[in-house]
């Protein structure tokens, strides 16, 4: 049983890692010692983060601007690429085979969690290795799914139709698609990332003591601040930075340790979470009560230092699960609908609302608002055991796809 797993930009982006370690965790709990190939745009630094655990193809035809508008183009330029891989399979170390693993593949899933929308204005390079596997062994799993433009509609429609099952992480990606009239298996489950083991609380603790000095682990509050997020909407890079830098100040006024997450560790700095969070401890006045969990953590590790604090407000979505998935008390910083999707399923219509707070009209009030109220507002553990179930329902999906 061979496993493609496409989509994956890369795990300097942990919620992507959380993405695809779930899913390989969870598929292999599933199949008789399944194998599995991951098509990723860093397949250097993925061959080390995911060592042991999968082989690595270079997803290069998601490496590229957006694809043409016409499905036929792509399919020509697609099947001369894929005879170029039989003449060049291997470039400088890095497999490019991944045309031909994809088209021999048991079962294709797509990951990526978002990518399948018209927000980020490159849909149709996402839908390249989708197109490229057997429609009955595509799975399109854990996805926000739109919202589309008329021209991505269509797109999507032609590849979606007839494929083997898509499974959206949240009930308005599920509605959209129901909208839309896909004809295509849609299941209502929820994001993989909530079955993601996390480091054990002791050994968080520990990791919090001796790596990052915090000498308690008392009255922690953990902020997952974005980069990507300035750019993804329109926001003053001087304003946004100030915000949270006079946030974390009055928490610390009010006796709480500010744990600062680089949730996403891209080359690109436009999308390097730690630049945000090194622009925002400048703007601050108390600098004896915060940490930058720095280095190279996996998604493992930050869930528990996620797991270690009080609350955790997160502008990166797999930081909000990660919080969510362990009870933790939990505000979001929404730039898509994705966030609201999420925090809807978790808490409910009324009280996920007010837990999310747009990007575009953050404040200092407005988050101190959102936190106290999440303070206030424990998780219901029977929302919550439902939630895990769906999220394990993912992998019971590509089981029953190749039954």
């Amino acid at each position: 049983m061979n496993i493609s797993i496409t989509n994956h930009t890369g795990a300097r982006n942990r919620g992507c890692e959380a993405l695809v370690l779930s899913k390989i965790l969870g598929l292999s709990k599933m199949f008789d010692q399944p194998s599995f190939t991951l098509h990723s745009n860093d397949p250097n630094y993925d061959a080390w983060r995911f060592a042991g655990l999968t082989e690595l193809r270079w997803s290069y035809l998601t490496n590229t601007p957006n694809h043409f508008s016409k499905p036929w183009l792509n399919q020509l330029a697609y099947a001369v690429l894929g005879m170029a891989e039989r003449f060049a399979p291997n470039v400088k170390g890095i497999n490019l085979g991944s045309i031909k693993a994809v088209k021999s593949a048991d079962l294709v899933v797509a990951s990526g969690g978002d990518i399948f929308t018209s927000d980020y204005g490159n849909l149709r390079k996402h839908l390249a290795y989708p197109m490229l596997a057997r429609k009955d062994r595509l799975y399109l799993c854990s996805h926000s799914i739109g919202p589309f433009t008329d021209k991505d509609k269509s797109y999507f429609l032609r590849l979606a139709d007839g494929i083997g099952a898509i499974s959206a992480r949240e009930k308005d990606s599920y509605d959209y698609l129901k909208a839309l009239d896909v004809q295509a298996d849609i299941h209502l489950t929820a994001d993989v990332a909530f079955t993601l083991p996390s480091l054990e609380r002791s050994d968080a603790r520990l990791l919090l003591q001796k790596r990052y000095n915090l000498a308690s682990a008392e009255g922690l509050v953990a902020l997952s601040i974005s980069q990507g997020i300035v750019k993804y909407s329109g926001l003053d890079p001087e304003s946004y930075y100030a915000t949270f830098a006079k946030f974390c100040d009055t928490l610390i006024d009010s006796g709480k340790t500010v744990v600062l997450i680089p949730h996403v560790m891209e080359k690109n700095p436009d999308n390097n979470d730690v630049i945000a969070c090194d622009e925002v401890l400048r703007r601050m006045v108390h600098t004896s009560h915060v940490s930058v969990v720095s280095g190279e953590p996996g998604a493992v590790e930050l869930k528990g230092v996620i797991g270690s604090c009080e609350c955790l407000i997160g502008t990166r979505t797999h930081a909000t699960i990660a919080a969510m998935s362990q009870g933790i008390p939990t505000v979001s910083v929404a730039y898509s609908r994705k966030a609201y999707g999420i925090m809807k399923d978790v808490y409910g219509d009324e009280l996920g609302m007010r837990l999310t707070v747009d990007a575009r009209a953050i404040d200092v009030d407005s988050l101190l608002d959102a936190y106290q109220l999440a303070i206030q507002s424990p998780i219901d553990s029977t929302r919550l055991k439902d939630i895990k179930v769906r999220a394990e329902n993912n992998f019971l999906i590509g089981r029953d796809l190749l039954s």
